[in-house]
């Protein structure tokens, strides 16, 4: 095929079966990482069994016309198909997205049904060539707009490249289907047991599209994890919510890019979290802390800010709120701790109370606007005001000079 080269001959088997082991090989490299990779192992399976399945596809199509034809042929074909498909699922698994398990079975399923016409009559195999590549390229457009649409891709450089070559792969098989069906429309033969040059010729840029989604899989795979390490970094470990100099950072980015949002701080702490700790232990000390963030964070709104501001005090930036909506949050967290329970470790359950202070941020370029410390510091002298006046309750900071408070 490559007569002019030097070296070693550079014939289409030869690049068949070089382009087979490197699917092997990259399969058990995968299948390796997969192990020191727990949190991305499903993701990485996935993607084992995608190299894998190139590997028997590329190694049927280099014994054809030494193996019985169904195997070649069908075999080879399914196992083609199931490649994008696996890829497609093990993309989505690593991104957190759905996978589309109806899609993939319906192109598997028909790729398998269309190749079966050729056992009785080889002349029939044009059939599974236009119904198989259709398939493969309706896949990888699917894989495409995975890539350029999902909100976590689309964060990620190799995303971009995947979903490029995954178009152009859908465009060029997709160019081989319809050339398939053309000749079988002017009514040209179809020699199945032949290698045909454009048939291989896709095959091996399918290999090429193969090697380049593995090395960008696994920089998404490196990528993701190193995210998570970080985000880690930034969880308290006891209570998953943020700790306090995420919090800051957090708040303080998200200030600085919306000058005019309105926003308001809340603190809260639990009520005689010394009693809880001398009577019944740290071990139920640390479950009150725990059920407490679980609390705030279930009252909290879904854009809101949770932190643990240190010990048993949590702070919540609550985004766009006024003074009105802190406190009525403020009501609902005392008002939902004080109507739960903490369930210990001994399997006893025990009753705690929260205090709450409140204070309202106005936006950077309002007249008499506080920043962010002094936000939080109105917050906190309304949160001991609270405590003062008999705890279980919330108190709200009025402005720079006065507080209310109220029992929730």
């Amino acid at each position: 095929m490559f007569p002019d080269l030097p070296g070693p001959p550079l014939d289409t088997r030869t690049l068949l079966f070089a382009t087979a082991m490197v699917s092997f090989v990259m399969a058990a490299f995968t299948a390796s990482v997969a192990r020191s990779m727990p949190e991305q192992a499903r993701g990485l399976r996935l993607w084992t069994l995608a190299n894998s399945a190139a590997g028997v596809a590329f190694l049927l199509y280099f014994l054809r016309g030494h193996i019985p034809f169904g195997l070649s042929f069908v075999g080879a074909n399914v196992a083609v198909t199931a490649v994008p498909a696996l890829f497609l699922h093990a993309q989505a698994r690593l991104l957190g997205a759905t996978p589309r398990r109806r899609l993939s079975r319906w192109a598997v399923g028909l790729a398998a049904l269309s190749v079966l016409p050729a056992l009785i009559d080889p002349h029939l195999g044009w059939l599974g060539a236009v119904v198989v590549s259709s398939a493969i390229a309706t896949l990888a457009a699917a894989i495409a707009h995975l890539m350029w649409t999902d909100p976590q891709a689309r964060t990620l450089a190799s995303s971009r490249f995947v979903g490029l070559a995954a178009a152009f792969a859908a465009a060029a098989v997709a160019w081989r289907a319809g050339s398939s069906a053309w000749r079988a429309v002017q009514g040209m033969s179809f020699d199945i047991h032949a290698t045909a040059p454009a048939h291989t010729i896709s095959l091996l840029l399918g290999g090429l599209f193969l090697v380049a989604a593995s090395v960008s899989f696994m920089s998404t795979v490196h990528e993701l994890s190193r995210r998570a390490i970080s985000e880690r970094a930034r969880r308290d470990g006891l209570t998953g919510v943020l700790t306090r100099t995420a919090f800051y950072d957090e708040a303080r980015q998200r200030l600085a890019a919306q000058p005019d949002l309105r926003y308001a701080v809340a603190m809260i702490d639990v009520d005689h979290f010394k009693r809880i700790n001398d009577g019944h232990g740290h071990a139920a000390g640390d479950q009150a802390i725990v059920h407490l963030a679980r609390e705030v964070s279930t009252n909290a709104r879904v854009g809101d800010l949770v932190g643990r501001y240190g010990g048993e005090e949590f702070i919540v930036l609550l985004d766009g709120a006024d003074l009105g909506a802190a406190h009525r949050f403020g009501q609902r967290l005392v008002e939902s701790v004080r109507q739960s329970a903490v369930r210990l470790p001994n399997g006893l359950s025990l009753s705690c109370t929260v205090s709450a202070g409140v204070a309202e941020g106005l936006p950077a370029r309002a007249a008499g606007s506080l920043d962010l410390e002094q936000t939080i510091a109105l917050a906190d002298a309304a949160l001991y005001v609270a405590k003062a006046q008999g705890r279980d309750r919330v108190s709200s900071a009025l402005d720079n000079n006065g507080l209310h408070s109220a029992s929730a």
